[in-house]
């Protein structure tokens, strides 16, 4: 059995919503560049007289829409989470993920998570539809705990697609 206590601030729910959203193809970086190529490439197309580079300058908008709505909407969505208002405890078997937090406690057997992704930072454990557990690595004792929950993780899921971004 593998326990870890951790606490996740609001600047480091942020920090793993980006590594997920990443890691998953649809960053936050990803977007910004294609903003810029889509301003760049639609003022351009105007310059030369061309109505069509209006499409993409409205392109450009769209991505950094997109890019700071779903920015809004994860902060207060943290802000509205019992759970990250205390230190949350996860403890980690063959068999489950027990975990008490704020909200109270639970115990899941490892079929009730889809998939997990790993990034440097963080394992993430996804529950269908839109669920997830951010566990992030600095939790972990040492190397040994960190491969052990790994091992654990890896035995009982398969592994989320990583795209491109």
């Amino acid at each position: 059995m593998i326990t870890l206590t951790y606490d996740i601030e609001e600047a480091e729910f942020m920090d793993a919503a980006r590594a997920l959203w990443s890691y998953r193809g649809i960053g936050d970086v990803g977007n910004w560049i294609l903003a810029a190529i889509s301003l760049f490439s639609g003022l351009s197309l105007i310059y030369w007289g061309l109505d069509v580079g209006w499409i993409w300058v409205g392109a450009a908008a769209l991505f950094v829409a997109i890019t700071l709505l779903r920015n809004f909407l994860w902060r207060r969505a943290y802000r509205r989470m019992t759970k990250y208002t205390a230190p949350i405890t996860a403890s980690f078997t063959r068999e489950e993920v027990q975990t008490s937090s704020a909200e109270g406690q639970s115990k899941l057997p490892w079929t009730a998570f889809k998939k997990y992704a790993e990034t440097p930072d963080y394992f993430f454990l996804l529950m269908p539809p839109r669920g997830l557990s951010i566990i992030p690595k600095r939790a972990a004792k040492d190397d040994w705990e960190l491969e052990t929950l790994r091992d654990m993780i890896t035995g009982n899921l398969p592994r989320a697609k990583m795209r491109w971004t």
